[in-house]
């Protein structure tokens, strides 16, 4: 009878030993599991441009008085151009017909932005208006009605075509991005 006591209390140790292993073992695997099935991080789908003389341009263009990083980009799988931000506060946007774009401001003929050529920043307090009239004729600022002129609150993004007239300006107006056309 001694012998069966002591054969049971064996057995119950050994598997009480090896239970305990076991446990071991699985918390051991379930960090290397998790790190298994972590997705990697998402690498960007553009670089900066290398087609545009000025590809990169700071600004306050939300008017949060930090400076805000605005990135000529070309997509690296289709070849198309929008713009990055990073503004000051650490908001990233994309914009333009790029992969992962959060905001599409400008008019889908223009979004492509191989065109802007000239890249510059418009001061605060600039002046925007319709530039046609209902005929479609371009017309002078000082043939604007005053009740028609807007004073853009913050500096914003000139995109303008070298020595043409096809220009206009990326703005920051009550959270989000607009486009107006210059000429």
């Amino acid at each position: 009878m001694n012998k069966q006591i002591a054969l049971a209390v064996f057995a119950s140790v050994l598997t009480f030993t090896n239970c305990q292993k076991k446990k071991e073992e699985q918390a051991i695997a379930t960090p290397i599991t998790e790190r298994v099935n972590t997705p990697e991080e998402k690498k960007p789908d553009f670089i900066l441009s290398p087609d545009h003389k000025t590809n990169t341009i700071t600004l306050d263009i939300d008017g949060d008085n930090k400076a805000d990083r605005i990135e000529i980009v070309k997509s690296t799988s289709d070849g198309l151009y929008g713009i990055t931000v990073k503004r000051g506060n650490g908001a990233f946007d994309i914009i333009g017909p790029l992969v992962g774009s959060t905001h599409r401001a400008l008019p889908e003929d223009m979004e492509d932005l191989i065109w802007a050529q000239d890249v510059a920043v418009a001061e605060k307090n600039t002046i925007i208006y319709e530039v046609t009239d209902e005929n479609g004729d371009l017309r002078a600022e000082e043939d604007v009605p005053e009740d028609e002129k807007t004073a853009l609150p913050y500096e914003s993004l000139h995109l303008s075509i070298p020595e043409s007239c096809g220009s206009g300006l990326l703005y920051w107006l009550d959270g989000t991005y607009h486009w107006h056309q210059t000429s």
